[in-house]
């Protein structure tokens, strides 16, 4: 029975995870499902799967409260603040022209896997989740150590929930990018790189708010 309950509660974690989470690994999922197709978002979900899956074992292992180190979160954050701005940066300054180039070009199927993998894990916040993730499903088990292959279930529940939510993305952006014509397109393409931009400055304010008590 609480193995049951345990896919149950992991179920409940990932539908409500992969619903409410819109972060940078969101908007690149669509957009490399509307540009590459179901092949592309398809490894790049894979590769967020990979990544999300790293960080839970590592919280699970006991590097939960180093991501959680004032230290490691300013390190961090002004990692993730410049490769977030650099992509969202790289979107919006594109011509329509090199857009429609790029646009065609033949997608290097290692590039979608690591990119997807790379920008889930420059979100600082996939870091805090999990600490959290795993404070929240450690309750009212006796220990890590005498549960641990509950807890274990629980996460990849968790973990499979949200990737089967992203691959669901991956097609609905496909069906999307189908009926989009190359101008449209080009315009949500700009649209999501400010968004990303506005993910970036968002961590970059985060990154001077840990700075600012560090130096007095």
């Amino acid at each position: 029975m609480e193995w049951v309950l345990a896919v149950l509660k992991g179920l409940g974690y990932g539908l409500f995870l992969g619903i409410m989470s819109i972060g940078p690994t969101f908007f690149a999922l669509i957009q490399m499902g509307m540009q590459g197709g179901k092949s592309a978002g398809l490894r790049m979900a894979f590769g967020i799967f990979l990544s999300d899956l790293l960080v839970a074992l590592a919280c699970f292992f006991g590097l939960a409260e180093f991501f959680i180190t004032p230290e490691f979160q300013l390190g961090f954050s002004a990692f993730a603040a410049f490769g977030i701005l650099f992509m969202g940066v790289r979107g919006v300054v594109v011509g329509y022209r090199r857009f429609l180039t790029n646009l065609h070009k033949p997608i290097d199927h290692k590039t979608n896997f690591f990119q997807g993998f790379f920008v889930n894990l420059l979100n600082p916040f996939v870091l805090i989740l999990w600490v959290g993730i795993l404070g929240a499903i450690t309750v009212g088990h006796d220990s890590v150590t005498e549960d641990k292959y509950i807890i274990l279930v629980e996460m990849l529940s968790i973990l499979l929930t949200v990737f089967s939510l992203d691959l669901g993305k991956v097609y609905l952006s496909d069906y999307i990018g189908k009926k989009l014509n190359f101008r449209i397109y080009y315009h949500v393409s700009k649209y999501i790189g400010y968004v990303l931009i506005a993910i970036g400055v968002y961590y970059m304010y985060h990154f001077f708010k840990l700075l600012l008590p560090a130096l007095k």
